[in-house]
């Protein structure tokens, strides 16, 4: 819109400074400058009205035809008009945006880097510019500001494409620099090859990882160098000439022989044509992430067996409590000779049952064996049964049973390891050979032990010795690594021999290997001897056992297995006790209520549905602080255990239990 001025003002109109002018929605039109470089307005010829509006809906299609945005803002702020690159820009319509303010559409433009441009724009009269980021449009925007005489003309230019091949090239600019820096100093291979594949640059970092020296490895075929067969890397090199590039994982071959898990990255280095001229590759030694993610893979299925193993061992041990009980009970009722040995052939099958389900949760769950004392002889005899009967023919076993002290353990779990060692010793020697066992005395002395959880003292050495091909150092070296093993995929865990030293070091032992290639191996299982104090202590309680019997007292079973109260309430009816029984805490409670001032003991179930044996010892210790508590369960993990304890109970037994255990706990309980 044209300014009009009178003759009489001092400045004329072709002299005075003014904005851009603008023919149509303030659009602005040629401009000239007067002889002081100021803006001046354009004369406007005169048109008929209608030719005004067809120029201005000729404009206006013109506008709408630019491929940049432009925005008309009035001085109150409030949009005017905008193109339709601008509503593209902004997602919106000129019918949702007209007449709305920029902060209303914008609440953060008052912050952000194109606020203060428009302001100054606006207040300054001064064409503005700014490149920046626009968050809420999601562009690169070049944006410059004109004012207007109604307000400002904003012309929009996405530039985000630009901006991106520009950071872009700023990123390979800074790569390179970076590259050519860290090439001899990183712990990654940088190797380049020509399009034969034939090593031309070969880095420290090759050399690191790969064992051979720039001067070794420059020259020579790649696919010979690192690779024992070049199934996958021609894969990857097809990939590579067709794409240009590849990353993956590959199994290659350093000079020692080893086998390595190398992550690389390919690039096909291009000419000033545009073909391949050579390959450029970046290969990162990622074998022990790999192993890594093998153990904790293996780990996690192991916890989900071990998961797995508690709940069905928890079911078979409560399956096995009735049937042990109701033999021993049975044992009692004078049968006849052939009907007690097939009772004691029973009960024999239910305890080693028992023992086997403990040895899986001892594994899955890291539960801690008995602390008895333990006859090796006996250990051997067990075994003849177990193992040696059934070995081939071609394996000559020799026993050296040499005479030693009585051992502090778990039965069980020593003749697990013994087993394992005995059952390696076989796989040891396919082809035959002699597997001796032998027994003896060892005495080690602080001197003689840098490993603090080794006892000092007297133990027994029980070696297991085969004759067969022995073991490399590195072999040696690596032998009671978890999961891993020398036999083939599928017949081995590589976990027997890392169980079996946490068996030994639980106990305060050691387990030991020696070997030489060609000249078989000898593994060495030290187990503390029990001392003259602990042969006094079990002899002494032995001695002075007070009576079994229950002498009429009164003893509440609680246990959701009715099978299990029956037996065990018929068993405890049978040594002199009363008994009155609940299927849960929650009955229990009720027949505390009823016969609270007569019940002697508790015997809970830990796990048990609506409320457990932990949650009915706690409120037996806040209500009946004088009952004693003895807890039972088929799942015997240390949490339990400990659970139970913290809740007032005083003996905890697993399940199955025998007869004796039993009554013992009682007694005990009772008299403390």
């Amino acid at each position: 819109m044209s300014a009009t001025c009178s003759a009489g003002q001092e400045k004329s109109c072709a002299e005075r400074e003014v904005v851009p002018a603008f023919s149509y929605a303030g659009y602005p039109t040629e401009n000239r400058a007067n002889e002081k470089g100021s803006l001046v307005e354009p004369s406007v010829p005169d048109t008929p009205s209608t030719g005004a509006a067809d120029a201005g809906l000729h404009l206006e299609a013109t506008l709408d035809q630019l491929a940049d945005g432009l925005v008309l803002i009035d001085r109150e702020w409030r949009y005017t008009y905008l193109n339709r690159a601008a509503e593209q820009y902004m997602r919106l319509t000129s019918e949702q945006i007209v007449g709305r303010t920029l902060w209303e559409l914008f609440p953060d433009a008052a912050t952000n880097d194109f606020g203060e441009p428009m302001r100054r724009a606006m207040k300054e009269r001064t064409v503005t510019y700014v490149r920046a980021y626009h968050s809420a449009l999601e562009l690169w925007l070049e944006t410059r500001i004109y004012p207007t005489a109604d307000g400002i003309a904003v012309h929009l230019r996405d530039v985000s494409d630009i901006e991106r091949q520009q950071r872009e090239l700023d990123d390979a600019v800074d790569r390179a620099l970076r590259m050519t820096a860290l090439l001899d100093i990183s712990n990654e291979a940088f190797i380049t090859e020509d399009l034969d594949y034939h090593v031309t640059y070969w880095n420290r970092g090759a050399e690191q990882i790969y064992g051979w020296t720039r001067e070794e490895a420059v020259g020579r075929d790649i696919r010979t160098l690192i690779y024992d067969e070049a199934t996958h890397f021609e894969k990857a090199a097809a990939e590579l000439a067709s794409t240009g590039r590849w990353s993956g994982e590959l199994h290659q071959r350093a000079k020692d022989g080893r086998r390595i898990v190398v992550a690389c990255r390919w690039q096909a280095v291009l000419d000033e044509q545009g073909r391949p001229s050579s390959y450029f590759a970046v290969n990162s030694d990622i074998t022990s992430v790999h192993e890594q993610r093998e153990v904790e893979s293996r780990a996690r299925r192991l916890e989900s067996l071990g998961t797995l193993a508690g709940g069905i061992a928890h079911d078979l041990n409560n399956v096995l409590t009735p049937v042990l009980m109701s033999v021993q009970l049975l044992k009692t009722m004078t049968p006849s000779p052939e009907q007690a040995e097939l009772l004691e052939g029973m009960q024999s099958a239910i305890i080693r049952g028992a023992d086997m389900i403990s040895q899986v949760l001892s594994f899955a769950r890291g539960v801690e064996g008995a602390r008895d004392l333990v006859q090796a002889r006996a250990l051997i005899d067990e075994l003849r049964k177990l193992t040696l009967a059934v070995l081939p023919k071609s394996i000559e076993v020799v026993i050296v049973d040499d005479e030693v002290p009585p051992m502090i353990g778990d039965a069980t779990q020593i003749l697990q390891v013994i087993v394992n060692l005995v059952t390696n010793a076989r796989d040891a020697m396919p082809d035959g050979g002699t597997l001796t066992i032998s027994l003896r005395e060892q005495t080690v002395h602080a001197t003689s032990t840098s490993r603090p959880s080794l006892s000092t003292g007297r133990h027994v050495a029980i070696a297991v010795a085969d004759s067969g091909g022995g073991m490399s150092d590195e072999i040696v070296g690596r032998i009671f690594d978890p999961f891993f093993t020398t036999k083939g995929v599928g017949e081995g865990t590589g976990l027997g021999l890392s169980s079996s030293l946490a068996i030994a070091r639980s106990h305060g032992g050691d387990l030991t290997v020696a070997s030489e290639l060609g000249s078989g191996s000898v593994f060495t299982l030290l187990i503390p001897a029990a001392d003259s104090s602990s042969l006094d202590d079990k002899s002494a309680g032995t001695a002075e056992d007070a009576p079994l019997e229950g002498r009429g007292r009164l003893v509440l079973v609680i246990d959701d297995e009715e099978n299990i109260r029956s037996i065990v309430s018929q068993t405890l009816e049978r040594h002199g006790y009363r008994t009155v029984q609940a299927q849960n805490g929650r009955d229990a409670i009720s027949v505390m209520a009823a016969h609270g001032d007569d019940v002697a003991l508790v015997l809970t179930d830990m796990m048990m549905p609506v409320m457990d044996g932990a949650a009915v010892a706690s409120y037996l210790r806040e209500h009946h602080p004088a009952v004693a508590v003895v807890a039972s369960s088929g799942l015997n993990a240390a949490a339990a255990v400990e659970r139970a304890r913290g809740v007032g109970v005083r003996h905890f037994i697993p399940k199955p239990f025998t007869t004796e255990t039993l009554m013992r706990a009682l007694r005990d309980a009772l008299n403390e």
